[in-house]
């Protein structure tokens, strides 16, 4: 059931991706936390994006891909206080920006043709805390 909502929720984004006041996106910041149980195979979905990333978008040009990062760190107990330690759980924050919004459209028709999108759409809303999506970049150092 998870799966289907999920996939529905994608497809209304990206729906609506560019309608009414998103037409300026250019790129997107996901936030999920992942106990650690799982962290192993996320992390290893998260590097095959990667990859696909690396493959398939133009680093070049018009829909050019300005910055890709994937960060990941701890859940602490009290960030207030570390020696509370940690929960357990690893926070994963993928973010992308583009030169513009036809590189964002670009990335969203490369990634409907990716084999293991679904996989790594179910992997994104199992685990989601927080998203920009779509985004708009507002500020950048390059």
């Amino acid at each position: 059931m998870k799966k289907i909502i999920a996939t529905i929720i994608l497809s209304l984004i990206s729906t609506l991706s560019f309608a009414d006041g998103h037409s300026n996106a250019n790129g997107f910041a996901i936030t999920i936390k992942v106990p650690a149980s799982d962290v192993a195979k996320v992390e290893a979905m998260l590097v095959s994006h990667y990859n696909w990333m690396k493959e398939t978008h133009p680093m070049t040009g018009d829909k050019k891909l300005n910055s890709y990062s994937i960060m990941k760190g701890p859940e602490w107990n009290n960030p207030a206080d570390p020696s509370q330690g940690m929960t357990g759980n690893m926070y994963f924050v993928l973010n992308e920006f583009y030169e513009n919004p036809s590189g964002f459209a670009n990335h969203q028709e490369l990634g409907s043709k990716w084999s293991k999108i679904q996989e790594f759409q179910t992997m994104l809303f199992t685990y989601v805390v927080g998203y920009a999506f779509p985004g708009t970049t507002i500020a950048t150092i390059e």
